[in-house]
């Protein structure tokens, strides 16, 4: 007879790897603040003992979390939701300013971020639309819908100042894809990535150009059999183009007044001589989508340009300056990127030996118990520890993505893939500001970066969508 049961029906395999990042979290959160001289471990009134606290709280939350009916969480799910929001609302008036977010509670010496319960909280609300009856999310007024919920928490976080709490609810689009959001959403997406790198790269006027170089070639490229002969014409557009393109390019190396001065009249020309031969020669439904695409593309670019400039604060434009090769500034903005590269790259292939790090144990990585734990790893365990705590995590998320398509509920799938999308994007970024792939923008690595507030919310984050699977046979609503 088969047995039945919540403790049966728990996936041990996936307790057991959170068991072990957390272990492994706490342990080299110790080796950040290793001394030889005090080597005790049992001291809670330092980092690696209020972890040890912080890690046994969130157990007993787990605990508590499964022992409740999982329908508990399909009924309130609209209520956390709304609650969690007032926090958010309640932190930009009544919070503390850490780092330079206002996005901090503060109890004496213990200190709460309500924007990791949002991530919990918005995938609930999510997970709890989603599913419900008739939803389709191919469909443009369920999208809005759905955008709207995802939307709230992005907006309180950002008016408190935290750009890298704000960035992970971004990973949700792979659920709202994964539930019926088409494809091309995703394309644009990643198009405005590349759009905004491109923008913070290069002079606004000068990538215009560009793009107005590829419009045409594109327009010619559709309509090259209706028209032979405007091949010439189009191939010397083309050449005066990329010659302009590149005279401008050298203009800005010599003096960038210059190009500022005669660049916008001289791309405006340009483009009245261009629209004007459309016109003439071209049916209309190919000049509206050029200048709409056109249009959209240059407004982008200058409002990127814009929000660099005047929104985002100044160590995160200095960051991503120097991420981008913009600026090389080792002493000061990017120390912490510097010393990180230094520390994983003293590590060679097996490691120095745990505690035995010379970049940790003389502290010369800031940060190192909580954005930049990954470094005090690669230099202690080298390539072959950080090969198995990646191999760890990668493994971790398969399984989470395999529980997630195992479930008959709709509302325990969608769930389950916005956990998976908040740890996927957490590691993807910690790992790669580390390294230097991307800006330093305060993300910590789940379970393993110093922080209660941050293990319990990962922990009630896993832990709800464990019970969730524990009933993956039924259908909840």
């Amino acid at each position: 007879m088969k047995k039945t049961g919540t403790l049966v029906n728990i996936d041990w395999l996936t307790v057991f790897m959170y068991v072990i990042l957390a272990i492994i979290g706490i342990s080299f959160i110790y080796a950040t603040t290793y001394s030889p001289v005090d080597p005790n471990f049992f001291k809670f009134n330092t980092s690696y003992g209020r972890q040890t606290v912080w890690f046994g709280l969130s157990v007993i939350v787990a605990v508590i979390i499964i022992i409740f009916d999982s329908k508990f969480y399909t009924t309130f799910s609209y209520i956390i939701f709304v609650l969690v929001m007032l926090l958010l609302i309640g932190v930009l008036l009544f919070g503390v300013e850490i780092k330079g977010s206002k996005s901090w509670f503060k109890f004496g010496s213990i200190a709460f971020q309500p924007a990791e319960l949002a991530k919990f909280a918005t995938i609930l609300a999510l997970s709890k639309y989603i599913s419900g009856h008739k939803i389709d999310l191919s469909k443009f007024k369920h999208q809005v819908y759905a955008v709207a919920i995802l939307l709230i928490p992005i907006i309180l976080i950002l008016l408190q100042g935290d750009v890298g709490s704000m960035l992970v609810f971004s990973s949700l689009i792979f659920l709202l894809h994964r539930e019926g959001l088409q494809s091309s959403y995703l394309i644009i997406g990643f198009g405005l990535i590349f759009f905004s790198v491109m923008s913070l790269l290069y002079n606004p006027f000068i990538l215009i150009s560009a793009y107005s170089s590829l419009l045409i070639l594109f327009i010619y490229y559709k309509r090259q059999d209706e028209y032979p002969a405007l091949r010439v014409f189009y191939w010397l557009i083309f050449f005066i183009a990329l010659t302009y393109l590149y005279s401008t390019y050298l203009v800005s190396l010599i003096n960038i007044e210059v190009i500022n001065a005669y660049l916008p009249f001289s791309l405006v020309f340009m483009l009245i001589l261009i629209v004007g031969y459309y016109l003439y020669k071209i049916k209309k439904k190919w000049i509206s989508f050029a200048m709409s695409i056109f249009i959209v593309i240059g407004l982008y670019t200058f409002s990127v340009d814009y929000l660099f400039n005047n929104v985002l604060k100044q160590h995160h434009r200095d960051r991503i300056d120097i991420i981008l090769g913009k600026k090389y500034d080792p002493a000061n903005a990017g120390y912490n990127l510097e010393q990180s590269k230094i520390a994983i790259g003293s590590g060679g292939f097996y490691g120095k030996g745990y505690l035995k790090g010379t970049q940790t144990m003389l502290d010369y990585v800031p940060e190192q118990s909580t954005d930049f734990i990954f470094t005090s790893i690669a230099e202690e365990l080298g390539f072959i520890g950080s090969f198995f705590l990646m191999s760890v995590y990668i493994f971790f998320l398969l399984r989470l993505i395999f529980l997630a398509e195992r479930q008959r509920s709709q509302f325990s799938r969608i769930y389950g893939y916005g956990v998976v999308s908040i740890f996927f994007i957490h590691f993807a970024i910690n790992i790669a500001m580390t390294i230097g792939f991307a800006p330093v923008i305060g993300i910590p690595l789940p379970f393993i970066s110093y922080g209660g507030s941050s293990l319990l919310s990962f922990t009630i984050l896993l832990a709800v969508f464990i019970r969730l699977d524990t009933q993956r046979m039924l259908v909840l609503k």
